[in-house]
Parts: structure tokens; sequence; C-alpha cells
């Protein structure tokens, strides 16, 4: 958000200063860049439906048939529904009062809801831009599900080799060793602990043995967070000498539970497949607006209450 709202700043200080210029020519190319700018915007959010169904498709066919890999498509049937059922209440009620306080409040939620998209994207982009110096001490890898219970994942692998290229990378450059922090506990359908998994991943991977500790109870994020603080302490290592790895889509969110534990530590994301990425996306801002639900819902109660007043004005 905090980003967004620079951006918005800086933006209308520009806007002030072209004016302030008077000069036709500048004034001209200002407006001559915003088209440009503005063009790509709002041919994507034209066909962002479209867009929104043929991800949902492609999931679809390549993924598990869960309700979770449903998002993109539903979202983007939704958001050709909505549009059409307006029309056709306007249609056949037309100058209806409640129809129109309805769609008031429909679209201005929706609204809200675009704007903390943008600030989410906003953040995802920053973690993918700002990278850690080479000077850390320890890396936790969060862990994800195993396959068939027992074998590590894709997904999974790559958040260890990130953390594994790291550690490679700043031994070479600053001469500096680190430990990875193999976190998660076992599901009720593993046969053993993700990260037992995990260290056996790493070691089949180069990384030394004696460089991997492991937290086997975490069961969320959070607690891969909570959990791994404990360990680092354990090995008296420095507790803000750190990064964590995950997926790239789950930086942002993964970033707060470590600030919650007390770890000001950033993370280091392995890249997600393009066809996959938007549904993941939605599924991490999803995750994100529910953990702040009090919040967004006092929003959305404010949202109600202005168009009220204008219903009633």
């Amino acid at each position: 958000m905090a980003l967004i709202a620079t951006m918005m700043s800086y933006f209308l200080t520009l806007s002030i200063f072209v004016l302030q210029i008077n000069n036709q020519l500048v004034i001209y190319l200002y407006l001559i860049l915003m088209v440009l700018i503005l063009i790509p915007v709002v041919l994507l959010t034209i066909f962002s439906a479209f867009l929104f169904i043929w991800n949902g498709l492609i999931v679809w066919r390549r993924e598990s048939h869960s309700l979770g890999n449903l998002l993109t498509l539903v979202i983007g049937i939704l958001l050709i529904m909505m549009p059409v059922l307006f029309n056709l209440l306007n249609h056949y009620l037309p100058n209806n009062k409640i129809v129109t306080f309805i769609e008031n409040v429909s679209y201005s939620c929706q609204n809200y809801l675009v704007f903390w998209v943008l600030a989410f994207l906003a953040s995802y982009f920053l973690t993918k831009i700002v990278k850690p110096k080479y000077n850390k001490e320890y890396a936790i890898v969060l862990g994800s599900g195993l396959i068939n219970g027992d074998t590590v994942s894709p997904l999974l692998g790559s958040r260890i080799l990130v953390a594994a290229k790291f550690k490679a990378k700043q031994l070479v450059k600053s001469k500096k060793k680190m430990i990875l922090i193999m976190s998660g506990g076992q599901g009720s359908d593993e046969k053993l602990p993700k990260s037992v998994a995990m260290k056996a991943y790493a070691i089949k991977n180069g990384v030394p043995e004696s460089d991997i500790l492991v937290d086997d109870q975490s069961k969320n994020t959070y607690q891969n967070m909570l959990f791994s603080k404990q360990v680092i302490i354990d090995n008296g290592l420095d507790l803000q000498k750190g990064i964590f790895t995950t997926n790239d889509y789950h930086v942002f969110r993964a970033a707060g539970f470590a600030r919650l534990v007390g770890l000001n530590i950033d993370g280091i994301g392995s890249k997600t497949s393009k066809y996959f990425l938007p549904n993941a996306l939605i599924r991490e801002y999803i995750a994100i607006l529910v953990k702040h639900k009090k919040f967004h819902f006092c929003a959305v109660i404010l949202i109600i209450i202005i168009n009220s007043l204008i219903f009633i004005s």
C-alpha cells in the first residue's frame, strides 16, 4: 500500500510540475506518455475476464481438479456475468433505485479489491527486484506437501535448490558459510516429516549434511518461522542475519509471518510456472485479505454506508 501511495504521489507531483511549466510541447509529450502507459492497462482490464478464463482452463488441464485450481476460471466467469446481470436488471427494471444501489455497491467493492490487488502486485514485484546481501548465517526453507507422502515435489524442490544456490554463491562471493534450516512437520497423510525428506533432497543435491538443521514440528508458515527461530537461537546464530526461501508468489505473505515472530529477514522466491502464477497469486491475495478480514469488513461497511447516503439523498 505504501508503494502504491508513493507512486501516486510521484505521479501527482509530476503532473503538477508539467502543468506549471506551461510548455505545450512538454504537455503533449507528457500526455502521449500517459496514453502509452494507460493503453495496456485499459486493454488488460477489458480482456481480463477472458484471460482469467483462458488461464483457468489451462490450469484445469495441467493440474489437479481442485477448488483452488478453479479460482481464475470462476473469477473470469464472474467478471463477465456481473455486467450482463446488471444490464438485464436495468433493462427489465429501468430506473430502479434498489438495482442502482446494489450495482453501485458491487462496483465500489470491486474497485476497492482492485486497489488492493495493485498494492499486492507492487509488493510482489518489489520482492522480485530486491536481492539480499551475501552475508547471511542461515536460510529457512519453508516446507510444503510431499508427493505420495514421502517424495519432495518439484515445487518444494525448487525452494531447496534456491537456498542451496544462494549458499554456494555466498561462499564464492564472501567466503562466508551458511546453514540451511529445513522447516516442515509431518502431515496426517505423510510417512515422514517434510523437513526430513527436504534434508535428504538437499544432501542429494550437494549440500553437506553438517550444514543442515531441521525443524520437524511446524504445520504452517507461521510455525515455520516461529519454530525455526528457536532452532536459530539454539544454534547460536544471529537472528537478523538470515533469509527464507519459498515460491515467489508466497514471499510477501511469508515475510509478514517472519516479522510477526521477530525475524526481520527477507525472502527469496523460486520461479513458478507462468501458467500457474495467476492462480497462485490470487490464492495468496485471498489469504492476505482473510488475514486482515476485520479491516476489510469495516471498509466494505463504509462503502455500503456511503452508497446508502447517496441513495437516500
